[in-house]
């Protein structure tokens, strides 16, 4: 059972170490929408939170993130 939870969580971060370094062309071809990504690929996309909920049930939960492209800066106040 741990070496099963360790094996998620490292497949979780390459997935996540994926995104971050390719953020950029992510960026240019899916902006303004949600997309799944699995093996260090996009394998779903979708506009709303909705499409990406139906799209994700394809995917076993354990094998997959889901991150938002968004290239506009958001400005937070404190």
């Amino acid at each position: 059972m741990k070496m099963e939870i360790e094996s998620l969580f490292r497949l979780s971060q390459e997935n996540l170490e994926w995104f971050k370094e390719n953020y950029e062309d992510l960026r240019k071809k899916y902006d303004s929408k949600w997309i799944i990504i699995q093996n260090k690929q996009v394998v779903g996309s979708g506009s709303t939170f909705g499409d990406i909920i139906n799209a994700v049930k394809k995917y076993d939960p354990n094998s997959v993130i889901v991150e938002y492209i968004q290239s506009e800066q958001i400005a937070m106040f404190f």
